[in-house]
């Protein structure tokens, strides 16, 4: 309920008030509101999952990772949930998803959760020594939402600035997503920079875990 309430205040301000002239624009916007939706609560949730499980931590020997990894996957299956709003709004457009979301969803949510956790990861092991951080990551999400194609499709961005926006490797994820949900498109070359920022992403997230992991509980 939460993208979808979302989704539609900002359909209603940015296709009656401030007039973006989009076809399907409410279908545009979903089909990225709901994955960066998934996103961005997960790193809210996840980024003190460490530093706020102290007692556990301590006390319990498990593996730690499983903290961030259960947020993680709690957010992802809500946004599976929303799926079928996503087809019935399709449907009613004129549009039918086809074989290739079989293929699609779970690639772009593989890569979507493998770029979560290493980014998690990371942040939530330094979080434990450095509490601040968790509001330093809601200032950076609320500039990646607008640096992110959601509230407009990539298309409509002037050819200068493109190239600034595909640094953000979430553009070229939350790109794929559209194309896959609205035009039943498989992901190309064009993810790649999604790619490689999560392959980085969890090499350093892991590395930066394993080597703060053994101070967590003198920390906390």
């Amino acid at each position: 309920m939460k993208p979808l309430a979302l989704g539609a205040v900002l359909y209603v301000a940015l296709r009656y008030f401030v007039r973006i002239q989009v076809d399907d624009y409410h279908l545009v916007l979903l089909t990225a509101l709901f994955p960066w939706i998934w996103f961005q609560t997960s790193m809210m949730l996840a980024t003190p999952a460490f530093a706020s499980n102290g007692p556990l931590i301590k006390k319990v020997p498990f593996p730690r990772y499983v903290l961030p990894f259960a947020t993680i996957i709690n957010n992802g299956f809500h946004f599976i949930l929303a799926i079928p709003i996503l087809i019935v709004l399709l449907a009613i457009s004129g549009q039918h998803p086809n074989a290739t979301w079989l293929i699609g969803i779970p690639l772009l949510a593989a890569v979507q959760l493998a770029l979560l956790m290493g980014v998690i990861l990371l942040i939530a092991s330094v979080d434990v020594f450095f509490r601040d951080l968790e509001h330093l990551v809601e200032v950076v999400l609320s500039l990646l939402f607008y640096a992110t194609p959601i509230l407009y499709p990539l298309s409509r961005v002037p050819d200068e600035w493109k190239p600034i926006l595909l640094i953000n490797p979430l553009t070229s994820l939350i790109e794929a997503w559209r194309d896959l949900l609205m035009n039943n498109t498989l992901p190309g070359l064009s993810l790649w920079p999604a790619l490689l920022f999560t392959v980085i992403a969890v090499i350093v997230g892991g590395q930066t875990f394993r080597r703060l992991e053994p101070g967590f509980a003198d920390a906390l």
